[in-house]
């Protein structure tokens, strides 16, 4: 080969690792910035049932939702989000046939009395990480401590009941056409609104590998008008409502979560 040709290829041989050598760079860097981190996400699905006493007999209601935890590093981590996680699934439903149904919300009632936007399944409420450790190496951080309980979790898959202050909030709906029409329930007083005998007997929850649940369109249609965060009670002028209900702060959201 001619010593030209053997020059020209040597050239290109060394832009070509160069250039390599760039792109790996900024690829780690932008791994870094955007995400950095070294813990993979965990998934964890739990199972909601709640049971009602009434005169009729026990009625019980179940959903199965999924919460998806991710640990990001880098810049994400720095503008303070040590945690994220993403919610699937719908709320539970049980059916007091003439009397109504009860729903459950993917709201803790002290958020929705703060203008709402909660995203709570009650999944871990009854199974504190001090109690499922998991295992994890001396020098674990943070985030390696919580995946480790996470993956515990996963692993013994635990059944609980669920205490009263941790439960989300409960409504009904005086016509299940109309979103306008939902009421907050009093879960010390159900009978105040399904009659009288109607009474909250307890709630549990269980991690599980179950399918996440699906059909709330069927007792909610009008979920299917829109696969966004819509207000039950629209408000296109931005306006302070007439009223301050903390119902009006509930969204389509709060009863179906798609995934992202």
């Amino acid at each position: 080969m001619a010593p030209r040709a053997k020059a020209a290829i040597s050239g290109l041989l060394r832009i070509f690792w160069v250039s390599l050598f760039v792109v790996s760079v900024i690829l780690a860097f932008g791994w870094f910035v955007l995400d950095g981190s070294t813990t993979r996400s965990r998934v964890v699905r739990s199972r909601l049932t709640i049971v009602v006493e009434t005169p009729e007999g026990e009625r019980s209601g179940s959903s199965v939702t999924q919460n998806t935890i991710s640990f990001p590093g880098g810049l994400t981590k720095a503008q303070g989000w040590a945690l994220t996680e993403q919610l699937v699934g719908e709320v539970v439903a049980v059916d007091l046939g003439e009397r109504g149904v009860l729903f459950s919300t993917f709201e803790r009632p002290s958020v929705l009395s703060r203008r709402g936007g909660d995203a709570y399944n009650a999944s871990l409420a009854p199974f504190p990480q001090e109690k499922f450790r998991g295992n994890y190496v001396s020098n674990a951080s943070l985030n390696e401590k919580y995946a480790a309980y996470l993956d515990e979790l996963n692993r013994l898959k635990p059944k609980s009941a669920l205490l009263p202050e941790a439960m989300p909030a409960l409504v009904r709906f005086v016509n299940l056409n109309d979103p306008t029409s939902v009421a907050l329930l009093d879960p010390h007083d159900l009978a105040a609104s399904f009659g009288r005998g109607v009474i909250l007997k307890g709630a549990t929850i269980e991690i599980t590998d179950d399918p996440i649940t699906h059909g709330i369109e069927d007792r909610l249609p009008w979920l299917r008008s829109s696969k966004v965060a819509e207000y039950l009670f629209p408000n296109p002028t931005h306006q302070p409502p007439p009223d301050a209900r903390e119902v009006r702060h509930l969204s389509y959201d709060d009863f179906r979560r798609l995934p992202r």
